[in-house]
């Protein structure tokens, strides 16, 4: 950014206002740039190793080499932190597990949340019991449970009624 170009006509003429034109401008350049530089900081997505590692410091989150591994794991600890919903919930496990592979009971007086997962299943349970527990209010007692397939004999009965019609 140029200064001279806001001094009038009579004084930017002078040898010592153009030097200290060159000088100024060079300082307010580098202001200028940490300026925005620090607007960049202010976003994941444009921060700068210096901003990054302030939201590291802020999250407790460990150092990484590489800036996107960095961004990803800023990203991933603010996303994380949703607020518990039964309906986020619903949608979570629907994701993860599929719809129609889990039933959901909520005990609220009892503080207790069982989710029942189908046998087919069964190799997630200890990783979605780990994520849950992140998410999920602490003083809800988390209890995951397979849902195994029974097998019941099917019985049959049927009730047939005949009648005569007899025609006097």
């Amino acid at each position: 950014m140029r200064l001279k170009k806001y001094l009038p006509e009579f004084i930017s003429s002078i040898k010592e206002f153009q030097q200290l034109d060159t000088t100024v401008s060079v300082e307010i350049n580098k202001l200028r740039d940490k300026l925005l530089q620090l607007q960049d900081n202010q976003f994941i997505e444009t921060a700068n190793n210096e901003g990054l590692s302030r939201y590291e410091k802020m999250l407790v989150i460990p150092y990484s080499e590489d800036v996107a591994t960095r961004r990803f794991n800023i990203l991933n600890k603010y996303n994380s932190t949703i607020p518990f919903t039964m309906m986020w919930l619903t949608n979570t496990l629907n994701t993860t597990l599929g719809k129609g592979n889990f039933l959901l009971d909520m005990n609220c007086n009892k503080y207790t949340l069982t989710i029942s997962v189908v046998s087919s299943k069964e190799h997630l349970i200890s990783s979605l019991y780990k994520d849950l527990r992140k998410k999920i209010p602490c003083n809800l007692v988390l209890n995951i449970t397979t849902l195994a397939p029974v097998e019941i004999d099917n019985y049959v009965g049927i009730y047939i009624r005949t009648a005569d019609e007899v025609k006097i």
